[in-house]
């Protein structure tokens, strides 16, 4: 015999079935904690959510902050995004909990933030700026992050004496390329290969984002400590150099 308790879902029969039917027991009862178990979970058999409590929470899954770990690829898929790989997009936990073997895959109890997390949430509106510089700036920064400061010159305004103007930044003489701006990073890149791979995802961001008919320049900028010029502290100001690795 079984030592389950009687399902109570028996309370919905009919009377004549609320009771033990056999020798052996309780048969529809037990019978009846299976289906239970699935619907309601949370019984002695496992301690599962049902199908009535997942779809309760099922907008859970959708929201890009809640939605768990395995979902990430399959949510971008819906707002034709491609996910960058890497453990400083996906964040450590969210690495972590892709190949976790779980019961159930559940949504998260609290909100997480990581850059792919974010670029899900942002995708859709971002993309009712595609081909503009506002669009592209804000897309850099997503993927960039709040470390590292990016502007966008696009040469419009005439050069003007008593402002600051910088050549090749924000001030160009004589002609250029035709739809031409400039993108200017600063990245405080603690080692060679950190700067590499951010040039290299701004690069990329760039010319699958810009209009093919437009040229660019990227002016990449290590910002180092200069009283009265640079001040914050891993934002705009490297101290110690840059190591190799």
């Amino acid at each position: 015999m079984s030592n389950y308790e009687s399902s109570k879902y028996t309370q919905y029969l009919p009377r004549i079935f609320q009771t033990g039917n056999n020798k052996d027991g309780d048969f529809l009862g037990r019978l009846l904690k299976s289906f239970e178990q699935i619907l309601s979970g949370k019984t002695e058999m496992q301690e599962t959510r049902g199908i009535e409590e997942i779809l309760d929470d099922f907008d859970m899954y959708l929201d890009p902050d809640q939605t768990p770990p395995q979902f990430l690829e399959w949510l971008a898929g819906w707002v034709a995004l491609d996910l960058e790989d890497g453990i400083e997009f996906f964040g450590a936990e969210d690495t972590a909990g892709k190949n976790a073997n779980q019961v159930q895959i559940l949504p998260l109890p609290e909100k997480r933030t990581s850059v792919n997390r974010e670029m899900i949430g942002a995708i859709v509106q971002l993309y009712k700026k595609r081909g503009t510089c506002d669009g592209l700036l804000e897309y850099l920064q997503l993927y960039t992050g709040e470390e590292t400061t990016i502007s966008i010159n696009e040469f419009q305004d005439t050069a003007r004496i008593g402002e600051s103007r910088e050549i090749g930044r924000n001030t160009m003489v004589g002609s250029s390329s035709p739809s031409f701006f400039c993108v200017n990073a600063m990245i405080p890149a603690h080692s060679k290969s950190m700067l590499e791979n951010k040039v290299g995802l701004i690069r990329r961001v760039i010319e699958d984002e810009k209009p093919f008919y437009t040229n660019y320049r990227l002016n990449v900028e290590i910002p180092e400590m200069r009283v009265g010029v640079y001040s914050k502290v891993g934002k705009e100001t490297l101290l110690g150099g840059m190591i190799d690795e």
